[in-house]
């Protein structure tokens, strides 16, 4: 009886765990990334809205993504003072890579899918 109750609590511990991780945006087994690429927009621009129909989809299941997890961030909504960007937004969308917290890099203006993705792994190759 003892070693079930032992087995029973381990379950629910790891039960525990996995959806902490999973709250988090982290899977089991995956590893955690520095780098994360964040694309602010706001509602009301219509090249926003064609970056998330063409770019979006297809970048949660090609490779940078696995290394740069993608991030929307309304800028009508959120407070972006707190991020260390080299420079104001004023373009919509811009895509910016961020590495440890800090931008390395960044892609103003909606350029098609297939130029993205060539301008963003320019990018993250020099980035160290």
């Amino acid at each position: 009886m003892r070693a079930l109750f032992v087995v029973v609590c381990a379950g629910v511990l790891l039960v525990s765990a996995h959806d902490r991780a999973s709250r988090a945006g982290i899977e089991a087994g995956a590893r955690p990334t520095s780098m994360e690429l964040i694309v602010f927009e706001h509602p009301d621009c219509t090249y926003c809205r064609a970056f998330r129909q063409n770019i979006g989809p297809t970048y949660r299941h090609s490779v940078p993504a696995a290394e740069a997890p993608l991030r929307y961030v309304d800028i009508a909504k959120s407070d972006i003072g707190g991020l260390h960007l080299s420079e104001r937004i004023d373009t919509l969308p811009t895509a910016v890579l961020m590495k440890n917290g800090r931008e390395v890099g960044r892609i103003s203006g909606y350029w098609g899918r297939d130029s993205f993705l060539r301008m963003l792994a320019h990018i993250m190759s020099t980035v160290e």
